[in-house]
This record gives C-alpha cells, structure tokens and sequence, in this order.
C-alpha cells in the first residue's frame, strides 16, 4: 500500500509541501467548534453561536472564488499570507466583543469576517499538485493523499479544540485559531513548490472558469454530495442520543471520518483500470450503500460500525473530483477552478445540516441519513447523465501553466 504514497512523498517538494499545507490548513477542522464553544459561552444561546458558525462557514465559501482568482493573477505568496493575517485580526475582533458581551449580531458579523478571509490553501495545494506532477497516475495517488490528510485536519482539529478550552478557555481556542493560520500559512508560501509556482504570465489569456463546461458539470454532484455529508454530521449525534449516550456523538463523527480516511487510504494505493470518470459515478452510487445501514441503526454498537462504513467513500470521491477537475481546467485558472469546487461543497454541507435537521424534527433521528442516501444517489446520476463531459475531462491532456 505504500509504495504509491511514498513515489508521491519522494518527489521534490512534496513532502514538505503536504506538511506545511496539514498545519496551515488545522484551523478549518478546529473553527466550527471553537467559534460555536466562544460565542454560546458569551450569548447562552445556541441558537446565535450556530448562525456564528454557519455565517463563517457561508463568507468563507462566497469569497473563495475570488480569492482563488487573485492568486492565480498575483501568485500565492502575494494573497496567502494578507489574507491569514487579516482572518487573525477578525478572530481577535471576535474574542474582544465576545469577552466584552457585544450583541450577538456583532459577533456574528466578526464570524463572517473571519470566515471570508480564510485563506484558500487547500485549493492553492490542489492547483500546485496539477502544476509540479505530470503523470496522471501519481498525481491521482496524490490527490488520493490530500483527501486523507483533510481527514486528518477534520479528527485532529476538534481534538486540539477540546484540549485548548480544558486548559484555557474557548477563546483561547479562537486565539490559538488566528496564530495557527498566520503561521501555518507563511510555512506553506515558503515551501519551494508553493514560492516557486502560481503566478499567470504577463499577457496569458484568462478563461473564464465557469465557463468550462466539465466544471459546470461537476458542480451539481458535489453539491449534492455536501448535502449528504451534512446531513450524516447532524444525524449522527441525532442517533447517539437515541441510543441513550450523549459522549457517543463524537465518537461517531470520529469513526465517520476514520472510515474516509481508510477508504481514501486504500483508494490512493490501488492501479486501477476503470476509467477515472467510471469510478466517479460508481462511488458516489456506493456511497448509497454504505450510508443506507445507518437509517437501521438503533444500538451504539450499531452505530459505530454503520459510521466508519458510511465513511469508506468519502475521501475515494473527493480523490475522483479533484482528479476530474485537474484535468479538465486550462493553466492559469486553476486555483479559482477548484475554489469553486470547495464553494459548492460548503453550500452543499450548510444546506444538508439544515435539511437534516428540520428532518429529524419532522421524521425521526433515522431520516438525515435516507435524506443523505438520496442526495447521493441523485449526485451519481447527474454523474452518469453528464458522463460525455466528464469522459472529455479525462481525455483532455494537462498542460503546464507557466511558471
């Protein structure tokens, strides 16, 4: 199994590229917890601190495709760190208002603040990763790798929250938060893939991004495949309270995610002979299947297995869309490319956390999961109607941008 992972790693850069992407991208797995934990400790309502929460994750999804655009015009070194730095300055501005009682709607605001200068880094590593890596097969084992290191973030990042406001408090946490994306930043400008790369060429002719029809054509799907992610992260605590054990929420959300972290793991050391866009459709149908057992689930033991199988698809898909896009942009777009791709899965999982939710107050604690089972297999067969497109994306060549 490691032998494809450490052909990726031996390239030039690239480990340290991935390590430096792992620290600078932590805050995205520690913002949700830290910034809900602040603004219900100040508030008391949980009401105001998920609207806090939901208002980072919306700003930072509506910027990113601008920012994706300003670094493909001006180069990552140039957007990157301004951008963390101004996201550490409105993390501040939360913490004050929130220490100071400021209303929640302040609070609010200075979350959305925050949200919308998160720095793209994780686009920025997938744009890097089409750029420096030429043959398509080690450069999908690398996107296979990305999928499990946000794996990685999303396990790591509650955990490191959850140590920092036993010790600390919440706010200590947002603090942390701020310093962790301004250091862990400038460590990724400063790695020679990330400096060396990124800029478009002075009089390189621009294409506009959404006019790319294999883009377009992805979009729905992953979409789609953020509501069903989002409807299984508010089903799952929903089925642990059922069960009768309240600590049993995390647990699952982790086993959920260890389960895409194996499947992505797994994913990424295989040769496969389907072809990219087959597999493509053919996880996000089996995604179905491996969520479906969840809706049955009624025992904490049941659970746990149910959540790491629901997870085994997860990083194997996003593997598939990253490589789909890699190979359908044209040079010089391509971070903005897949800041569109991180915009719609964002506005997929709000829409899903919402949808589960109101679900579970209309149906049962068992209905974010069939809704998630439909979201996905509606995802698969927008995936097989749009199959002609996905097929041109794979058969295009990846040109180099310039350096």
């Amino acid at each position: 199994m490691v032998a494809k992972y450490r052909l990726v790693l031996s390239q030039p850069g690239c480990a340290r590229l991935f390590a430096t992407a792992l620290v600078g991208r932590l805050p995205q797995g520690m913002s949700s917890l830290a910034i809900l934990l602040l603004v219900r400790g100040t508030t008391h309502s949980y009401a105001a601190a998920g609207v806090a929460v939901g208002a980072y994750a919306l700003a930072s999804a509506a910027s990113a495709p601008l920012q994706g655009r300003l670094v493909d015009r001006f180069g990552r070194g140039r957007v990157l760190p301004p951008c963390s730095i101004l996201q550490a300055v409105a993390l501040v501005g939360l913490v004050v208002a929130a220490q100071g009682h400021a209303p929640a709607a302040v609070q609010v605001i200075l979350a959305a603040l925050a949200g919308a200068f998160l720095p793209p880094i994780a686009p920025a590593v997938r744009a890097l990763l089409r750029e420096v890596l030429h043959d398509p097969d080690v450069r999908e084992t690398a996107y296979s790798l990305e999928s499990v290191v946000q794996e990685l973030i999303w396990i790591a990042g509650p955990l490191l929250v959850a140590i920092v406001i036993a010790t600390v408090s919440p706010a200590g946490a947002v603090l942390l938060l701020g310093v962790i994306c301004v250091v862990g930043t400038l460590l990724f400008v400063r790695t020679p893939l990330a400096g060396g790369h990124g800029q478009r060429a002075a009089g390189e002719q621009r294409t506009a991004v959404l006019s790319i029809p294999e883009l377009r054509a992805l979009l729905a799907p992953i979409a789609l495949m953020g509501v069903g992610l989002g409807a299984v992260e508010v089903g799952l605590p929903s089925l642990a309270l059922h069960a009768g054990s309240r600590p049993a929420s995390g647990l699952l959300l982790a086993l959920w995610s260890l389960g895409s972290l194996i499947g992505g793991l797994w994913y990424g050391s295989r040769t496969w002979r389907a072809a990219l866009a087959t597999r493509y459709r053919g996880l996000l149908l089996l995604a179905v299947l491996c969520t479906a057992p969840l809706i049955a689930a009624r025992t904490i033991p049941e659970a746990m297995l149910c959540s790491l199988l629901a997870g085994i698809t997860i990083a194997p898909v996003f593997s598939c869309q990253y490589a789909l896009i890699g190979r359908a942009v044209t040079p010089g777009v391509e971070t903005e490319a897949f800041t569109w791709v991180a915009a719609a899965l964002v506005g997929g999982l709000a829409a899903g956390s919402a949808l589960g939710g109101a679900s579970i107050s209309a149906v049962g604690f068992s209905a974010p999961f069939a809704l998630s089972c439909a979201a996905s297999a509606i995802a698969g067969l927008l995936a097989v109607r749009s199959r002609d497109r996905f097929e041109v994306a794979v058969s295009q060549p990846v040109q180099s941008s310039a350096s």
